[in-house]
């Protein structure tokens, strides 16, 4: 009786303990899902704000746009001094400035000027950076500041949030020294030169006289 009761509170004990085993195995696994969660939450909530996000500019065709826009000078081609003097018209696209909480509106927008880079592929994020001209207060004219050489130019719009629209233009354009400016002005003091021998010509007249009355 004594090695049964024995065996009985051991078998007892056995079962307990494992029992308590389990118990803690599914509360440490339970604690793992339920620390899981709150992170698998906060994903969530990433995940919504850029399907929110994505939403709000899936609502907007950046490659089927249906408008114009072009250079109104300078001209293709065109030789220029800097600062060189940029204008744009567009059509099929209201000109708004960009806001603080920059918004994405279909339709709505504001215009680039890329200088040697190239135009943006619809969609894409116009860069802030240099070489990248936004005209934030919904213009259609800006003046660069540009070294002498060869530059090609990119009109661009794009939305609220500086995501591209298929709307652009492109030049190239030849920016020359500065000074050239002053001497194309400089070539009215040709005129003087002109005045320079209308006086020689006074002068053998006068000469003329002279011999005349001798």
């Amino acid at each position: 009786m004594t090695r049964s009761s024995t065996r009985r509170r051991y078998l007892t004990a056995g079962v307990a303990a494992g029992a308590a085993a389990l118990a803690g195995c599914t509360d440490v696994l339970e604690g793992d899902d339920g620390s899981g969660d709150p992170s698998n939450e906060s994903q969530g909530g990433n995940d919504s704000q850029n399907d929110s996000g994505g939403d709000t500019v899936a609502d907007i065709d950046y490659e089927e746009v249906d408008g114009e826009l072009s250079f109104v000078s300078p001209e293709d081609g065109a030789e220029v001094s800097s600062p060189v003097s940029v204008e744009m018209e567009v059509e099929g696209l209201e000109l708004d400035a960009v806001e603080g909480d920059e918004t994405s509106e279909n339709g709505v927008g504001h215009l680039h000027v890329i200088v040697d880079q190239g135009c943006i592929e619809p969609g894409y994020v116009i860069p802030q950076e240099d070489g990248y001209h936004h005209l934030s207060e919904g213009g259609r004219e800006i003046e660069l500041e540009l070294e002498p050489g060869e530059h090609d130019l990119c009109a661009q719009a794009g939305d609220g949030i500086h995501n591209a629209y298929a709307l652009t233009d492109e030049i190239t354009i030849e920016v020359t020294e500065g000074g050239d400016g002053g001497n194309e002005s400089d070539g009215g003091n040709e005129t003087d030169g002109g005045n320079e021998s209308a006086a020689g010509l006074g002068n053998a007249e006068n000469g003329t006289d002279v011999d005349d009355e001798q």
